[in-house]
């Protein structure tokens, strides 16, 4: 049979968002179904606009698809016409969409969400940290009494609350788990329901696709079925991040390397035109996207159905 390549982008300072479609490569199921897989490293090395650098990698072929937060994908896509919403992996009980937690300092004064209001709390504009941030702060706080700030990447977000450049940050996963090692104080943790979902190319081929998501589907149910016998290869590259860190941070690599989880994910399936309406009606009522636009401009319409 034909081999079929496919270019995926990986941000080492967010691999845990790709930990699945490495582990595939890596236990060979990519190869498995006549999959070549050609990593390309899109680690920033400063704090970037994480919309337009996904959306130039993937209009500029250097992926051929990409996922983050919905409310984040849906505004890209409408920006990026050539694009679509292939598909989502839903928040439920450890998944790594589930682990966004608000941290404050072990010294801090912040004790409840409410204790944030007009005070700077670190987030990655156009990523799940701000959407998820708001969301969870707009149940708490007024919509102008909440004090977003542009920090970056999550670890550059833990090193901005350790500095005392904010009063809370916005972490998930690992970085999670390192703060409640240091020490910090989770002030609240997310309640959101929106999923992760997949941006493609609309000029992709649906079969490929299919067998991506086929073989992503297969490496996560290995992780749920039996996350610690993966942990080594997942803290590995945490460990990998931590040696450019401090050392009050790096010097915690033994002990993490006990204690950190290997996160859960729920299965990719199709994203529909009633998860856009939903979604994108939330968006245009608090003002972060335009109103007027059409399921059609961003849920996929390929032929074959790549759910089918």
């Amino acid at each position: 049979m034909k081999t079929h390549r496919l270019k995926l982008a990986m941000n080492r300072y967010a691999f845990h968002w790709a930990f699945p479609e490495m582990l595939a490569d890596e236990l060979g199921l990519f190869e498995r179904e006549w999959i070549q897989v050609e990593w390309f490293d899109a680690t920033p090395s400063t704090v970037v606009n994480k919309g337009s650098m996904y959306t130039d990698l993937l209009n500029g072929g250097i992926t051929d698809l990409y996922h983050a937060g919905e409310w984040a994908c849906i505004n890209r896509v409408l920006d990026s016409p050539e694009s679509c919403i292939v598909a989502r992996s839903p928040p439920g009980r450890g998944t790594l969409n589930s682990t966004f937690s608000l941290y404050a300092a072990k010294k801090s004064v912040i004790r409840k969400a409410s204790d944030l209001a007009g005070k700077p709390v670190a987030i990655e504009e156009g990523t799940g940290s701000y959407y998820t941030t708001l969301l969870d702060l707009e149940r708490h706080l007024k919509r102008d009494e909440i004090k977003l700030v542009q920090i970056g990447e999550p670890h550059r977000r833990l090193l901005s609350l350790l500095h005392d450049e904010v009063e809370a940050a916005s972490l998930l996963g690992p970085w999670a788990e390192i703060a409640d090692a240091v020490g910090l104080r989770e002030v609240l943790r997310t309640t959101r329901r929106n999923p992760t979902t997949t941006v493609a190319r609309r000029d992709r081929d649906p079969l490929l696709l299919r067998a991506f998501f086929r073989v992503v589907n297969k490496a996560i149910g290995k992780i749920n079925a039996n996350p610690g016998r993966y942990r080594r290869s997942y803290f590995n590259r945490v460990k990998s991040i931590l040696v450019e860190m401090p050392e009050e941070i790096s010097s915690l690599a033994p002990r993490l390397e006990r204690r950190i989880s290997v996160p859960r994910w729920k299965p990719w399936v199709k994203y529909t035109t009633s998860d856009f309406d939903r979604t994108y009606g939330w968006l245009v009522s608090h003002g972060l996207s335009p109103d007027g636009h059409r399921s059609a401009e961003v849920v996929a319409r390929y032929s074959p159905d790549v759910f089918a």
